[in-house]
């Protein structure tokens, strides 16, 4: 059966994800192989839709599967899975190895069993229909992106994030990646406004390894300075502009004439969403360890139910995890220009009416519904001093 997106893993009562939770943290998991076996599915997947070409540009037909990488990018597969216009796409979710591989128990000592904590979110992503997971080691991997039509880098680590930029680019430049017409990417909201507080402490730049025999101590921190070196490798990639620090254009480059640009002749876009710090539960429920985190992620989902979203670098505040998630999912099956080639600020807000909050307690798996696409496109619409800008033909629709 389909999990709801307030469920963690199949099983009839909400309190078997707490209890199987619980288990894992006190060590009492049976003993397991070390590297966390991925079952095969036995049923039978529907053919993936192909969707009618609009035109002839080489963009034009979307009819594989979208990639989504990264752990955080587990809540947009779950969305991506349900929407009415990526419904019955195969979707698979990229993991790094080690979410594969068990560990000590940090809370025994003597325990014997190793623990495999990502183990309930692959289980969870793996029994929704047309999804799969998979260890980026393997050779299932570069078959995946052999056939990707979309991908969504969707890693909160912003070390992570770069380096999976860097790796996604240089596969599209090797044409490993020959049917990719879609990247989103999330980054954060504050890489254009590093020189300020509070974005120039969070920005702070750190050393790693420092005080160990034997290592030697590697840079660390600085996390927006990794999330903007992403986008501006996407950005050249896709054959757009680089930014300047403060998000302005190199000297000679409009941005009126960049703005006016038809992105649809190109081989693949993106579009980046910079959020701030990550808030909520989303589909993947307790799978965040932090107890009293939960417990304020569980009244955040409920509370900031809205969105605000503008172009560049805007905003103040924290965001939904699952909001982020259809906003991610809408971008890839949204139909307007207006979304190619660009960048998105988005920041939850709220808190919503009483009448919403009434009814939904997400400890007991009962979590409010995720936007509709509609109000995402409401928040992407051009505003009253953006009206002018030239919308052109419909941009095609990934599966």
């Amino acid at each position: 059966a389909r999990l709801s997106s307030s469920r963690l893993c199949p099983k009839p009562r909400s309190d078997g994800v707490l209890h199987c939770h619980r288990a894992r943290a006190t060590g009492t998991l049976k003993p397991r192989p070390e590297i966390f076996p991925r079952l095969p599915k036995s049923r039978a997947r529907p053919p993936a839709p192909v969707l009618p070409v609009r035109g002839d540009r080489p963009n034009a037909g979307y009819d594989r599967g979208v990639r989504v990488q990264g752990k955080d990018g587990a809540v947009a597969v779950d969305q991506l899975s349900k929407n009415t216009r990526s419904a019955g796409t195969t979707i698979t979710v990229c993991l790094p190895h080690s979410s594969y591989v068990g560990v000590k128990n940090p809370f025994n000592a003597m325990a014997s069993e190793l623990l495999f904590a990502d183990k309930v979110t692959i289980e969870c992503l793996s029994d929704l229909d047309c999804v799969d997971a998979v260890d980026q080691s393997t050779t299932a991997y570069a078959d995946v992106l052999a056939e990707a039509t979309g991908v969504i880098i969707a890693n909160e680590y912003a070390p992570d994030a770069l380096a999976e930029t860097v790796e996604l680019l240089a596969r599209i430049k090797a044409g490993k990646v020959p049917k990719l017409r879609r990247v989103v990417f999330l980054s954060h909201i504050g890489v254009e406004r590093r020189t300020l507080d509070p974005y120039k402490t969070l920005n702070r730049k750190t050393k790693i390894g420092t005080g160990v025999i034997g290592r030697t101590p590697t840079d660390g921190g600085a996390p927006l300075d990794k999330w903007f070196t992403a986008e501006n490798l996407l950005r050249v990639g896709a054959g757009d502009v680089p930014i300047n620090d403060d998000g302005s254009y190199p000297a000679g480059v409009s941005a009126e004439t960049v703005s006016r640009k038809d992105w649809t002749k190109n081989e693949w876009t993106y579009t980046v969403i910079r959020v701030g710090d990550l808030r909520g539960n989303g589909p993947t429920s307790v799978v965040f360890g932090d107890a009293m985190l939960t417990l304020v992620d569980n009244a955040f989902d409920v509370r900031m139910q809205d969105i605000t979203m503008e172009r560049g670098d805007r905003f103040d505040g924290f965001t939904k995890r699952l909001s982020v998630a259809v906003v991610m999912n809408r971008m890839l099956t949204s139909t307007q220009n207006r979304v190619l080639n660009k960048t998105f600020s988005c920041i939850s807000t709220g808190p919503v009416d009483r009448e919403r909050r009434k009814g939904w307690d997400v400890a007991k798996g009962r979590s409010p519904p995720p936007l509709e696409d509609k109000v995402v496109d409401e928040e992407i619409a051009p505003k009253e001093e953006e009206s002018g800008e030239t919308e052109g033909a419909a941009a095609p629709v990934p599966t």
